[in-house]
């Protein structure tokens, strides 16, 4: 059982102002905004990804990484009333065309198959949302949808309607167990139901046995972050050492994975290949980590990991400063507002614009600005 049932999360009493969010930084985050806005069709989807210098949208589409970006316009509209409405419409395209619901449990189905980790994104957007209140059922059946994929152990399988190919479920596990636990943890926040806070502790349990004390056998930077998160909210709520310990182990090992040298800031080593190609989406959300790592350190007076992970953060943010698209491409058939504000895929030879490489960067200068106690807030209405 946690210390405390809190319905919402706060920061935390004991934690000081340190700085407002720099010019810089919250310039990035605006943009970002204000382009995923204006990337929302009249039937409320995301456009998934564009070239600006060709002019190209792709014919490709991610459940996850749409519902991922709803989230984050949720979590918006939550303060910008102007979003409300975009946020609506954007829900209610999720909930009529890919929501299912069956003997109690909800779910997303898409082309056919249920994902774990878009099950969980479902459930942090409900969660998040400012309407949250007419959403109550279906936010329960998709908490009940994550425990129906979880194993005795505390484990998690990755689908609820396997796809007709093979998969790699440890690999996949590696992203979908930490946004499981993160979305039950949220669930509970905003709802106060213990049965949620406890089945995310016993899966905690095992994944603090999987990838941090057995880091060595079983590292994946991909878990980092998912995990980084639901161990802050788990030692917010229980006070216990182990999770702070799990997050500095963690994020320590992640820092090893950026860039000092060549393309200062991005989160890729060329000694590792293993885990990657350079990638906007993957910098942004192992910033948002280091987001929460920072707080960690912060709140346990541990000044030297908080100034690595600030160190860290700030540069990774210089480096997607730079793939964000700001002036105007002469050779773009795109008109500029279009592609203002989205964010490149690297700064090597993919000019696509991915909606995901924008939301993980607004969630981690939204993380950044809760924790450096920033009163700054985006400013920008949806017709801009």
């Amino acid at each position: 059982m946690p210390k405390t049932n809190f319905h919402r999360a706060e920061r935390s009493p004991e934690l000081r102002t340190i700085v407002s969010l720099p010019e810089e930084v919250a310039r990035i985050r605006d943009l970002a905004e204000a382009w995923i806005i204006r990337n929302i069709g009249k039937k409320g989807l995301f456009t998934y990804s564009i070239n600006p210098y060709t002019g190209e949208k792709s014919e490709q589409n991610n459940e996850l990484r749409q519902l991922m970006s709803s989230r984050t316009l949720a979590n918006m509209s939550v303060a910008n009333l102007s979003l409300r409405p975009v946020h609506r419409r954007n829900l209610s395209f999720i909930m009529n065309t890919w929501y299912r619901e069956e003997g109690g449990i909800g779910y997303i189905e898409y082309d056919g198959k249920s994902k774990l980790g878009a099950n969980a994104m479902l459930l942090r957007t409900l969660a998040a949302s400012p309407h949250f209140e007419q959403f109550q059922s279906k936010a329960s059946a998709a908490a009940e949808g994550i425990l129906a994929l979880q194993n005795a152990d505390g484990s998690f399988r990755p689908w609820l309607k396997e796809p007709n190919y093979s998969f790699d479920a440890k690999y996949l596990l590696t992203f979908y167990s930490g946004e499981a636990l993160v979305a039950l943890l949220e669930y509970y926040i905003r709802t106060g139901l213990t049965r949620y806070f406890d089945e995310a502790v016993r899966s905690a349990e095992f994944y603090l046995e999987e990838y941090v004390r057995n880091i060595a056998d079983n590292y994946y930077p991909a878990y980092v972050p998912w995990h980084t998160i639901a161990y802050r909210h788990l030692y917010e709520l229980t006070k216990a050492d182990k999770f702070a310990e799990a997050v500095f182990t963690l994020n320590d090992k992640l820092l090893e994975l950026q860039d000092r040298s060549y393309r200062i800031g991005r989160f890729f080593n060329p000694a590792t290949p293993q885990y990657g190609l350079p990638h906007a989406s993957s910098d942004g959300v192992y910033t948002e980590g280091l987001a929460y790592a920072f707080e960690m350190a912060q709140r346990t007076g541990d000044e030297v990991r908080a100034g690595r992970y600030l160190d860290a953060i700030m540069l990774s943010l210089k480096n997607i400063a730079s793939l964000q698209y700001r002036e105007k491409l002469d050779e773009s058939s795109l008109p500029f507002y279009a592609y203002r504000g989205a964010i490149r895929t690297n700064a090597e030879k993919n000019r696509w614009a991915r909606i995901d490489n924008a939301q993980h960067t607004i969630d981690a200068i939204h993380a950044l600005g809760n924790f450096l106690g920033s009163k700054q807030a985006s400013t920008f209405e949806p017709g801009l």
